[in-house]
């Protein structure tokens, strides 16, 4: 399956625009997947956890891909919950996905990711394989501890984007 992503990136370099990838969305990419998946993870509304969904994997894929195909997969509301926040009594809104839905998002992630990854800069850390906020953070320090720096601008995005309130 590596190959197919990588064929996806190759696209990606060649032309302006990648079309028909769609394929790559099937049984197999599903399949690892599921398999990549954490055990124990919260469910969301569903109920539906990794070994409640293995349990009968290949009927639940073959649904889930028909579904896919035909256009009638609905992605189902993320249930919401409440966790504390650190340093704070304060909590913070955490937005739990159903099992199918960790599927097909982990799977067209895999496919974005091979079309834009190498559009982004290597300073650009969000939610991209291999780089974390630590190594954000790491990179910043960096910088200040070596570079001549006239300003640092903290920003506090506080509740930018969540809900108003």
């Amino acid at each position: 399956m590596a190959n197919a992503f990588e064929e996806i990136a190759l696209q990606a370099e060649k032309h302006n625009k990648v079309q028909t990838i769609m394929h790559y969305v099937n049984k197999e990419s599903l399949i690892m997947e599921h398999i990549k998946q954490t055990s124990g993870k919260a469910m969301g509304i569903d109920g539906v956890n990794k070994e409640t969904y293995g349990e009968q994997l290949e009927e639940n894929i073959d649904n889930l891909l028909a579904r896919m195909k035909n256009f009638s997969y609905k992605p189902q509301a993320v249930r919401r919950t409440y966790i504390p926040k650190a340093g704070s009594d304060k909590l913070r809104p955490l937005g739990i996905p159903s099992y199918e839905d960790k599927l097909v998002q982990g799977v067209m992630r895999k496919i974005l990711d091979q079309i834009y990854e190498n559009k982004f800069y290597d300073f650009s850390y969000g939610f991209r394989e291999g780089k974390s906020c630590h190594d954000a953070i790491r990179e910043v320090n960096q910088i200040i501890m070596t570079k001549r720096i006239n300003f640092i601008v903290d920003a506090d995005i506080k509740g930018f984007f969540g809900a108003p309130g």
